[in-house]
């Protein structure tokens, strides 16, 4: 019973609330169309990447699907096995034989199975385990789903694994009767050889003998006595050599070991056929969910064979849509890449793009013979296959291809002797059929319609053709050299000419024409018979004398054919043009619209620059206050401190007005590192980063000649100097800032622990440093010494103190440390 592929990609049941029904064909493809666009070579293809016999059969047999999700399920799977090989994980399937006639020979009750045969199955078994691990996984949901359904069978994979070894032969211990009879029979065995080398050794009985040897003969164990003694040695004679000349003889002195061990084996090869029996018995008694994990993994190994494929291709999942539109990005044929990789042509490839669908359901393609017509639709008929069949495909990402009923294709001469039917009678009647099953449903490729009759004819004939295909609203792609057909295509709503690039070169001072292999949307191609002709070295009188043969009404065709092609270039260039003066217009916009925004900055900036000068004016004022006060002390204290709470007032007033006029937020810091230029939030100047410590989220910065440490987060990209124009530095402070604050002459951190001190200790230095305080106090106790100790070790190497001692006793003696900066 081999694995059905309608059963192995059936798509797991059950649709979330929300999601639309889906979209179901009841239909079987044209079979014509698979075998005219030899979809089975490029199945073969994919089948390469299955390591499973069963697998590789489901990659072969797969076909387009009659649902729209299971189509885009199947798609989605190949996708995440996709990602799974890209990741360089593969999920430990392990390669076994199609075990269909196994599972049929398994049923029959009294069915016992070889050991070669029950070791069949371990493969199946380990692959299974091993694909299960992947349910466990959240990066493949919907793999996860289906292996989650194997059962893996530990228990039998065990008992068959115990019972025979890797050459599949049963082992002593697979059961502890056939391990006592095997024990029995090497004891047997023993006995015997030792009794029959005895009778070797003994000098009346070796004159008899042939060789000095022991053998094996119809299960017995014997000796080689020469023909003509054999009378000498007395036994029973069980064989005879080729030449006659040495006869097997069993000495009746081991005659009773040798029924002895001949009943052992009987009963071993009873125990045996028990062990086979039990080993088929387990077999038959989960053979259904058996045969459920041999799909499951056969399914798998082929999804893992088309993600395979698709990594070889560098393909693309396809979006599948129900409005009959088809783009196609840089799509490729896999069996002319095939070709081209095999004669390590690959680069020459040329991709397809195309778009058909939306104001036009029929396409014409013309051009000439050799340039690529009859490869692009096939092309295009193939990627729809692969599309339909949940596979990925070799084009680009975002190409889209429609759910379609069927596809019909009529490529190649079809002529029959045994029907009578000549090129266009099998054309006609194939195209007949074509036409009573067409519908919006449908995509119909037709190579060379109108041909092998009389062109004038053969043109009318085609152009009804399409006008019907075209009213049934199906897809339609034809290849053509009937002048009529372009003509039609230009004047006709629906249908858009196309043609197969040509380009002229010149060698040895000739003009010659050769293909590009690209498809040119919205223009008609030309033949260029004449021209290929000569190319290939046909006499110039004989093209010429053709030339003068054509119609009034084809040269004026292929005139206005070059007319339109000459007129088209003329187009683009000017959209060129055009295109780049609004380019430049836009670019001019945004120049003009950069140059008001800074504009505007500066002239905030030029206001807020006069009022900080006043503001650094205010600020020294408040300094020498603060000098005084501690100068006086308790004298004349009380009108100190309202001196003081006056010039406070008075800098409020200008920090307030200088809010007003300043620049645009600080943009937060892109990148922290040694070196780097930045802006201190806090304090409102720049200074370059010391080192970074990025376990504490803090980092010494030098700013005015002072190394002081700040969060990361209090830092800001450095701000330009729009007055300048040429990225120097302002020096812009926030609304409020340290310096905006009475830092007092002393540090309480008593009853903290170590490491919280310190950074207290160490940010309230920063800010007595900038606030230019010449000597603190830091108040930390006595108790056990050891936050004073710590402290005083820190104070050391500060760079931003110049010495300290512990406090006179009018300061606070031992529980002080007081620190001149």
């Amino acid at each position: 019973m081999k694995p059905s592929p309608t059963i192995l990609f059936t798509v797991i049941k059950g649709r979330p609330a929300g999601v639309a029904p889906k979209i179901f064909y009841d239909h079987h493809m044209d079979q014509h169309t698979f075998r005219i666009l030899e979809f089975d070579k490029i199945l073969e293809m994919a089948a390469v990447f299955a390591l499973t016999a069963p697998g590789r059969d489901v990659v072969l047999s797969i076909k387009p699907l009659k649902d729209l999700g299971e189509i885009r399920q199947r798609i989605a799977l190949i996708s995440e096995c996709r990602n799974l090989l890209s990741e360089g994980q593969y999920p430990g399937i392990e390669h076994f034989d199609d075990l269909s006639l196994l599972f049929q020979k398994v049923r029959p009750v009294d069915a016992v199975l070889e050991p070669l045969e029950l070791k069949t199955f371990l493969p199946l078994f380990y692959s299974a385990f091993n694909l299960k691990i992947l349910s466990e996984s959240p990066s493949y949901t919907r793999l996860g789903i289906i292996v989650s359904q194997l059962t893996t069978h530990p228990g039998i994979k065990k008992a068959i694994g115990h019972a025979l070894d890797i050459e599949g032969k049963i082992r002593d211990e697979a059961s502890p009767e056939l391990f006592n009879i095997r024990r029995g029979i090497k004891s047997c065995e023993g006995r015997i050889k030792g009794m029959l080398e005895g009778i070797l050794q003994q000098k009346e009985t070796i004159l008899y003998l042939q060789d000095i040897y022991l053998a094996e003969r119809n299960n017995r164990w014997v000796i080689p006595v020469k023909r003509d003694f054999k009378g000498n040695v007395p036994g029973i004679v069980h064989d005879i050599s080729n030449t006659g000349e040495t006869v097997y003889v069993e000495p009746y002195s081991i005659q009773h070991l040798g029924n002895e061990l001949e009943s052992y084996r009987a009963e071993e090869k009873l125990e045996e056929y028990r062990i086979l029996q039990r080993l088929t018995a387990l077999l038959r008694e989960r053979l259904h969910e058996i045969e459920e994990d041999y799909h499951i993994v056969a399914k798998v190994d082929a999804l893992l064979a088309a993600a395979g494929f698709s990594k070889l291709m560098d393909m693309s999942p396809p979006e599948i849509n129900e409005y009959g539109y088809m783009r196609i990005i840089s799509g490729r044929h896999p069996l002319l890449w095939k070709t081209l990789r095999r004669e390590d042509r690959e680069g020459r490839l040329v991709p397809l793009d195309m778009e058909i669908g939306r104001e036009n359901s029929c396409m014409i393609i013309t051009g000439s013979n050799a340039g690529g017509k009859t490869v692009s639709l096939k092309t295009i008929g193939v990627l729809n296959l692969m599309a339909l069949s949940g596979l990925h495909i070799p084009a680009g990402s975002g190409t889209a291809i429609p759910f379609l009923k069927n596809i019909f294709a009529d490529i190649g001469d079809e002529q029959s002797i045994e029907q009578n039917l000549s090129t266009f009678s099998a054309h006609i009647t194939r195209i007949s059929e074509i036409i009573r099953q067409g519908n919006e449903h449908t995509l119909v490729i037709i190579d060379e319609l109108g041909t092998g009759t009389d062109p004038e004819q053969g043109g009318a004939l085609s152009c009804a053709i399409l006008r019907k295909l075209k009213k049934c609203r199906a897809l339609t792609l034809a290849s053509t050299h009937l002048g009529m057909l372009k003509a039609f295509a230009h004047s006709e709503p629906g249908i858009i000419n196309s043609a197969m690039e040509m380009e002229e070169i010149t060698v040895n001072g000739v003009s010659i024409y050769r293909p590009t292999y690209k498809l040119i949307i919205g223009e008609p191609g030309t033949s260029h018979a004449f021209e290929i002709a000569e190319s290939l070295g046909l006499n110039i009188d004989i093209i010429r004398e053709a030339r003068e043969f054509i119609k009034d009404e084809g040269g004026r065709i292929e005139a206005l054919i070059t007319e339109l092609k000459q007129k088209t270039a003329g187009l683009d260039n000017r959209i060129k043009e055009t295109e780049k003066l609004k380019q430049d217009i836009e670019h001019l916009q945004l120049q003009l619209k950069e140059e008001l925004s800074r504009l505007k900055i500066t002239e905030k900036e030029i206001m807020a620059k006069a009022l900080r000068e006043a503001e650094d004016v205010v600020r020294k004022t408040k300094r020498e206050t603060r000098d005084i006060i501690e100068t006086l002390k308790r004298a004349s204290l009380t009108e100190a401190r309202e001196a003081a709470k006056e010039l406070d007032k008075k800098l409020e007033e200008v920090i307030s007005i200088r809010k007003q006029y300043s620049a645009e937020k600080t943009s937060q810091l892109r990148e922290v590192r040694d070196g780097r230029r930045v802006l201190v939030n806090t304090l409102g100047k720049h200074g370059l980063i010391h080192s970074v410590n990025e376990k504490t989220g803090r980092c010494k910065v030098f700013v005015d000649g002072r190394e002081i440490e700040v969060a990361i987060a209090d830092l800001s990209e450095p701000v330009t100097d729009n007055i300048q124009g040429r990225g120097s530095t302002v020096r812009h402070a926030p609304a409020e800032t340290n310096m905006d604050i009475n830092i007092p002459n002393e540090l309480n951190v008593i009853g903290r622990r170590v490491d919280p001190a310190l950074s207290l200790v160490e940010r309230y230095l920063n800010d007595a440093s900038i606030a230019d305080l010449k000597q603190v106090k830091i108040i930390h106790g006595i108790g056990a010494g050891i936050l004073s100790s710590a402290i005083r070790e820190y104070l050391k190497d500060h760079p931003l103190v110049e010495n300290f001692r512990k406090g006179s006793d009018d300061e606070g003696g031992e529980a002080v440390t007081v620190v001149v900066l």
